[in-house]
């Protein structure tokens, strides 16, 4: 136990000097350095385009890259996958999704991520929407008690706030 506080102490007083010296705010840049990296600011472009762009690559890079490295492993079959190595699938991998990046428009990266956004949305609020409505139909499998009464009542309650909450949002936005 007195291993413990020594070390404790120890290290309380060797972070002294660091914090007098302004370490704070030397991992304050740094964590703001991470974050720019992270926005894509170190490029000199900002926006959910320029980030869209790298997952796209990243995305076409492992299909294409693992299509390759599995039907060319596939010794009994000979298909045209066969002819590269590991080395040499990477390469083409990697040329594709380049070539995907820079030749994909802009719009059809912003329609995309507009699709997909939208079903993302109408799944997300419409789920809860149809679970509750198809709880309210077919919950009490026998005869109704005041307890599932006042389960309806709270269910109805939930539903009106989600879509009025909608309703409100979809004013707003």
């Amino acid at each position: 136990m007195k291993n413990k506080w020594l070390m404790c102490s120890l290290l309380l007083l060797l972070t002294i000097p660091f914090a007098a010296a302004g370490f704070m705010d030397t991992v304050g840049s740094v964590w703001q350095k991470i974050l720019s990296v992270g926005s894509l600011n170190f490029l000199g472009v900002s926006g959910v385009l320029p980030l869209t762009r790298i997952l796209i690559g990243v995305f076409v890079f492992t299909v294409v890259f693992a299509t390759i490295t599995v039907l060319g492993g596939q010794a009994r079959n000979q298909t045209p996958f066969n002819l590269f190595n590991r080395a040499q699938a990477m390469v083409v991998a990697a040329v594709i999704a380049i070539i995907t990046v820079i030749f994909l428009p802009a719009e059809v990266l912003l329609a995309t991520g507009t699709g997909w956004a939208t079903a993302v949305a109408l799944l997300l609020i419409g789920g809860p929407i149809v679970g509750l409505g198809y709880l309210l139909v077919t919950y009490p499998e026998g005869e109704e008690t005041k307890g599932t009464v006042l389960i309806k009542l709270v269910l109805c309650m939930l539903l009106f706030w989600i879509l009025s909450a909608m309703k409100n949002a979809a004013v707003i936005g």
